[in-house]
């Protein structure tokens, strides 16, 4: 199963397997983590990483824009991955992609990672701190806010998965009484694994689909 619906905050949310929210209501699509330029920033410190990790995330963002065909993407912060300069192959690419889609706000909460980079050189309106669109707090750190439920990124959240004998580190959605945490969208993030609680929802993302792995009420997988 691709997506997955859920109810956050009295709203309806999709979840998708490319690591992306759909809030309807709002015709709003949500990522966090995106990390362009991260190939980059380790290819220039010797470390040998394939190329074309902008190429496939973009092409994942081109893909949500076709399904869902939103007035609005946000990014829940850290677009960008480290310093750049105009004769970067991947910022010639990202300006193109925006240029490619007039129709669509694209807007980034402004994370650790993009004081970097000049995020607005892109043609991507950026906002510092949080950005208040009832009842969610966009945010790129999972704390809590009085002004309504955070939805938010940093943490690229992870879970282990057992498949038999095998075991299976996934990112995931991670959803409590007041945060919901997305994975990391961008192809070279990492994960940090975050463990059941009782009350807790979390939705692995794995090569199939989407897969719960515990329910509202439980202190444990299952």
């Amino acid at each position: 199963m691709m997506t997955r619906d859920i109810e956050v905050a009295g709203e309806r949310l999709t979840l998708h397997a490319q690591r992306a929210i759909h809030w309807a209501a709002q015709r709003t699509v949500l990522v966090a983590d995106v990390h362009f330029g991260k190939g980059a920033v380790f290819r220039r410190a010797g470390i040998a990483v394939p190329s074309g990790d902008t190429e496939d995330d973009l092409a994942r963002l081109d893909a949500l824009i076709a399904t869902f065909a939103p007035l609005r993407l946000v990014v829940l912060g850290d677009l960008v991955h480290g310093a750049a300069t105009e004769r970067s192959a991947w910022v010639e690419r990202v300006r193109a992609w925006r240029l490619g889609h007039p129709g669509v706000a694209v807007e980034l909460v402004a994370g650790n990672h993009d004081r970097h980079f000049d995020v607005a050189s892109l043609g991507i309106e950026v906002r510092p701190g949080q950005v208040h669109t009832p009842p969610f707090v966009f945010s790129h750190h999972p704390g809590v806010h009085t002004e309504g439920y955070t939805l938010a990124g940093h943490v690229h959240p992870g879970v282990t998965v057992r498949d038999g004998w095998r075991r299976h580190r996934l990112p995931a959605f991670v959803f409590d009484d007041d945060v919901g945490m997305l994975p990391a969208f961008g192809t070279l993030t990492g994960l940090h694994e975050v463990m059941p609680e009782k009350g807790r929802r979390i939705v692995a993302v794995t090569p199939a689909g989407l897969l719960p792995t515990q329910r509202p009420g439980r202190s444990g997988q299952g």
